[in-house]
């Protein structure tokens, strides 16, 4: 009797998973599905703006002080010492000086006249009055910085499959193109 009762709870216990696996086999009966074929399939776009490092460089001219060419104390053709210019300068000067005024005026002017007739021979044999003052030249130099400019960029973000089912036209979107659609079909009571 033992070896009956073994038996009659396997078999028992058989058809209690036999009718669980029909059941979950069956649990979705009320339903069905069906395939439509895709007839073309359209990439899908998203415009992304973003800001990409840009390095520009330009050359800038600049103005710059000439310290070496006509500097009045390096320059080989200032000469310091006194010539026959600057003696004619003087008496030219004091001459002209010598027109102005009446006895003491006079020689005051015959002197201021000789000292300015002498600075005037003076600076014309040294290039001018303060020539190492007024010259320049010009310097042109490379600039570079970072210019933040705006890209736009075009991704691929899917593909819109097109299909035709019951003669209306529809679409799915998905990563990559497909060549048909799972549809499926609930029944309701």
């Amino acid at each position: 009797m033992i070896k009956l009762n073994n038996i009659s709870n396997i078999i028992k216990k058989t058809f209690l998973a036999g009718v669980l696996f029909t059941s979950a086999a069956f649990a979705g009966g009320d339903g069905f599905h069906d395939f439509a074929r895709v007839t073309y399939s359209e990439p899908i776009y998203e415009y992304v703006y973003e800001n990409v490092p840009n390095r520009v460089c330009e050359e800038v001219r600049y103005k710059v002080r000439d310290n070496y060419g006509n500097n009045r104390y390096n320059s080989s053709n200032y000469n310091d010492s006194l010539g026959i210019d600057t003696l004619i300068g003087t008496a030219a000067g004091a001459v002209l000086g010598s027109q102005i005024g009446k006895g003491n005026g006079r020689v005051a002017a015959q002197i201021v006249g000789g000292l300015l007739g002498a600075k005037v021979a003076h600076e014309i044999r040294n290039d001018g009055p303060n020539s190492y003052n007024n010259s320049y030249r010009y310097e042109t130099r490379t600039e570079c910085y970072d210019r933040p400019q705006r890209v736009e960029r075009k991704m691929l973000t899917g593909y819109k499959n097109y299909f035709f089912y019951n003669g209306e036209k529809h679409f799915k979107i998905t990563q990559r193109p497909i060549k048909r659609v799972k549809i499926n079909h609930r029944i309701s009571f």
